[in-house]
């Protein structure tokens, strides 16, 4: 029997869909640092005590960044070593940053370390699983991309228990920063994080592995394994696969990058600081810890609900969507805090649509640009991201004021949801779609 008469019952890119869910289970642990920055920035302010919260968020900014960097190398290492190997080179090069954070004792070590060394392991290793699930199921790259990336969210849910279980177990208030019997427990946090993370990335990385010959040429012939539906909405774009060099001589490129800059914005924003505008607020930190990880898990869901929602409606009307409601809680974040139960809403709302973007974008960039080269052009898109963090970091230590950044992350998700009518020819509705197809 040959490849074209072969009629396999199950898909293996299931299996490299949940083996990339456990992997970003601990690379999504950047989004701990809401919750992780009261106690980190405590411990360090014991060998600098002029330190404050706006000098401490240049790790969780600069994290970003140095993904940004790794994304393009974990590319080029895939197509030498395939899938398996280069997400064991991330995921071991990011629970290393982690471990080796135990031994900081300033922000520009700790940067180093849980901000570079971390980020650009967890760049080589963030899409491996994502082009791989893409290689076996190309018409599914919506749901691929969301069942990989609500790891990366749902991962910061569960760290954020565990780490404020080691360093604050009694539920202590920081004032606004915490004491000795908090501060003291971070080195160990990292430790115990770092180990966590070599051992639960290892084993999704050891499950990953690209079609054989004879998988592709039954994909190329449309074979679908017994039971699996077709998916409604048909491909938006013939995939055509160009390059990191055609993607920025491409005017879509720069519109895709300074989408993802101005939508991830406010999110960044919301991640970093709901802790401190809520304990400013009055909220205690219990309280937050647990709206940190409902938020995370709301991510984690909101990256399934919309990559499987793109599938179904195409990628424009689910990005216009996502936007457009940002933007709109954007502009009631501050205010949300008056009552804890508006701002918990407000907060896991905001967190749910930033998560959104990463199971979208790397589907708009595959449409656009091919899947050969996705984790190297998705790398580009996704430095946009990087840099609107680094610029909150700026605007943040600003005379704006808090409340004139946050509108204006408001405004940037606006204008991203703009953007998207200029990308000609994208995301019609399924309707319209299957009326071109007759």
């Amino acid at each position: 029997m040959d490849a074209k008469d072969a009629k396999p019952s199950f898909n293996y890119g299931w299996v490299v869909a949940m083996a990339g869910f456990f992997m970003h289970l601990c690379l999504g642990t950047m989004y701990c640092w809401g919750t992780f920055t009261p106690y980190i920035t405590s411990y360090l302010r014991k060998y600098n005590p002029a330190l404050d919260y706006n000098d401490t968020i240049i790790v969780f900014l600069i994290t970003p960044l140095a993904q940004a960097i790794g994304m393009p190398i974990g590319g080029m290492i895939e197509n030498k070593v395939g899938p398996r190997m280069t997400a064991l080179i991330g995921s071991w090069m990011m629970a290393f940053g982690v471990f080796v954070s135990c031994y900081t004792t300033t922000v520009f070590q700790l940067t180093m370390t849980y901000g570079i060394t971390y980020g650009i392991g967890m760049g080589i290793a963030y899409m491996v699983p994502i082009a791989c699930g893409y290689k076996w199921m190309p018409k599914r790259k919506g749901i691929i991309s969301g069942i990989v990336v609500t790891g990366f969210g749902c991962g910061g849910a569960l760290f954020n228990i565990i780490g404020a279980g080691i360093c604050n177990p009694d539920n202590l208030a920081p004032s606004p920063y915490f004491g000795n019997s908090v501060a003291d427990q971070v080195p160990r946090m990292f430790m115990t994080l770092g180990c966590i993370y070599v051992v639960a990335t290892t084993l999704g990385a050891l499950l990953l592995a690209d079609p054989s010959p004879e998988d592709l040429a039954a994909l190329k012939a449309g074979e679908e394994p017994a039971g699996e539906a077709a998916p409604i909405v048909p491909k938006e774009h013939p995939s055509t696969d160009v390059d990191l060099l055609g993607v920025l001589q491409n005017p879509k490129g720069y519109l895709l990058w300074a989408m993802m800059g101005a939508s991830t914005s406010s999110g960044v924003l919301v991640v970093g600081t709901y802790k401190m505008l809520g304990a400013s607020a009055g909220l205690n930190d219990q309280l937050l810890t647990i709206v940190g990880s409902l938020s995370l898990v709301f991510n984690g869901l909101g990256r399934l609900f919309y990559g499987g929602l793109s599938d179904n409606i195409g990628y424009k009307s689910t990005m216009i969507i996502v936007f457009f409601f940002q933007a709109c809680l954007g502009a009631l974040f501050i205010s949300s805090a008056v009552n804890q139960y508006v701002y918990s809403a407000c907060v896991c709302a905001m967190v749910m649509n930033y998560g959104a973007n990463f199971p979208l974008f790397p589907t708009v960039t595959a449409e656009l640009f091919g899947t050969k080269h996705v984790a190297s052009n998705y790398g580009f898109v996704f430095s946009g991201f990087a840099t609107a963090g680094i610029m909150l970091k700026f605007a943040l230590k600003s005379s704006l004021g808090f409340p004139t950044v946050v509108m204006a992350t408001a405004i940037a998700s606006a204008c991203a949801g703009g953007g998207i009518f200029v990308l000609t020819g994208a995301g019609a509705s399924a309707a319209d779609k299957l009326k071109q197809d007759v």
